[in-house]
């Protein structure tokens, strides 16, 4: 693995661990819109969420099983990204601030496709 590659990976990798932990210490406001979006025990989805995120951020972090961890944090990109990041149905500067953050998980993902290929 080149240094390049190693560095990416991490880098890539702390944006997951940093918001899973997150969401594991506060996860009033993640639970309060899974619930919103009628997600079935919002409590036990953030919590399992939250844990992929920080297992497999680490695991992708130190380059072990990246395949599968890149397989498993894009799986958590896809609610948190449509349940978290409703642009459709904000107006104004909301609207904007949640396409940005929709943008970006957008652009996550497809690294972590990349990261998946290799």
């Amino acid at each position: 693995m080149s240094v390049t590659g190693f560095i990416g990976r991490a880098l890539l990798a702390s944006v997951f661990i940093k918001s899973g932990l997150d969401h594991l210490q506060n996860p009033e406001p993640i639970v309060r819109a899974a619930h919103g979006a009628e997600v079935p025990e919002p409590e036990l989805a953030v919590k399992i969420g939250s844990a992929v995120m920080v297992g497999a951020g680490a695991l992708m972090a130190v380059g072990l099983a990246p395949r599968a961890a890149s397989t498993a944090l894009a799986a958590t990109l896809i609610p948190t990204t449509v349940i978290g990041h409703p642009f459709w149905d904000r107006q104004g500067r909301e609207r904007e601030l949640q396409r940005t953050q929709f943008m970006k998980n957008l652009a996550l993902f497809g690294a972590l496709l990349a990261v998946g290929r290799d």
